[in-house]
């Protein structure tokens, strides 16, 4: 990974892009930390049922902050690398990520926080805010 990043000259635009989005990312994943850190929280493919919906802090937003801040963080540094071979991971990542989350998503279907959560679906996104459309 090192090496992708000093492989070219990067243009001054796409370093600044992916040194904001790598703020971004630790300023969200601090944020996600301190609001989930007593709620007891399953882990990425647990095969456990979710006991708990957090729905304050970055969680009144999106459905998954920890995985908007890891997308931020591999997004950032593609961009930041300059190089299309930063592509082949950040996909690997993006495409991870978006299996844990629907998996987890349709554990809630079976618990009995169901409709709450089809609620908090509705008016959130899944890893970016909802503005209009589906998350």
């Amino acid at each position: 990974m090192i090496g992708l990043t000093f492989y070219v000259q990067q243009p001054i635009i796409p370093q600044l892009v992916s040194l904001v989005m790598l703020i971004a990312s630790a300023l969200l994943f601090r944020a996600t930390i301190r609001e989930s850190s007593k709620a007891g929280l399953l882990a990425a493919f647990d095969e456990k049922l979710p006991g708990s919906l957090l729905m304050t802090g970055p969680y009144s937003v999106v459905r998954h902050p920890f995985y908007s801040s890891y997308l931020l963080l591999w997004s950032g540094w593609a961009i930041g690398t300059w190089s299309p071979w930063s592509l082949v991971p950040l996909t690997a990542i993006i495409i991870t990520y978006w299996v844990a989350a629907k998996g987890e998503e349709q554990k809630f279907a079976s618990t009995a926080m169901a409709e709450e959560y089809a609620q908090y679906k509705a008016r959130t996104g899944r890893f970016i805010p909802r503005i209009f459309g589906r998350g």
